[in-house]
């Protein structure tokens, strides 16, 4: 047989619960708030609004979401704006006033409809754009792309952590002197529209 006193301590376990799920302390994992999904990003602002190149930036935004989402922006937002991402840039008025922001989308999309890979697209803007970078030192948002990227080799160093490849003057070789052989110096080229 049930009495209030067998109940008694069911009672005050799920008032107890309740309390503590309402004011913001959690009792265990089963009070926990729910995490927000990724799917749940913001949009990117109406194109509609602008003109020019502008309108172009938000418009690439816009019909690739999920790639611009997987770029670096090179502007420095990532440390003036928190920005996470080249989407960010689109889904705050940011990309008015910045050409890197507009550019980068307007690639992505381009090469995007080109059928190229996102591992492709990330390369071609990586070393277009790197070097517009406004910092000397990395941010921990641009070391995680970095790591995170689809393209690039996972050299290891001697001991067995990954190579950081530090970036040289534009002039020096690989030994500090001028050479005809340094690629990296050497700016890439977009390619060419034709299929």
């Amino acid at each position: 047989m049930v009495t209030a006193r067998h109940l008694f301590p069911a009672l005050l376990l799920i008032t107890w619960s309740a309390f503590f799920s309402t004011t913001g302390t959690q009792a265990g994992p089963a009070v926990q708030a729910p995490v927000k999904e990724a799917s749940e990003r913001r949009e990117v602002l109406d194109p509609g609004q602008y003109a020019g190149q502008v309108k172009a930036g938000y418009e690439a935004a816009r019909q690739i979401p999920d790639i611009v989402d997987k770029l670096f922006c090179y502007c420095g937002c990532d440390l003036t704006d928190c920005h996470g991402s080249l989407l960010d840039c689109f889904t705050s008025d940011h990309g008015v006033d910045c050409h890197v922001c507009q550019e980068e989308a307007i690639i992505a999309l381009r090469l995007h409809k080109k059928g190229k890979p996102l591992a492709y697209i990330q390369k071609k803007i990586d070393k277009k754009y790197e070097k517009e970078y406004p910092f000397e030192l990395e941010s921990n948002t641009l070391k995680k792309y970095r790591a995170e990227r689809l393209w690039g080799s996972k050299k290891k160093s001697e001991s067995g952590k990954p190579a950081i490849r530090k970036h040289r003057d534009k002039k020096a070789g690989c030994c500090g002197s001028n050479s005809d052989k340094d690629s990296a110096a050497e700016p890439v080229k977009e390619p060419a529209d034709n299929p």
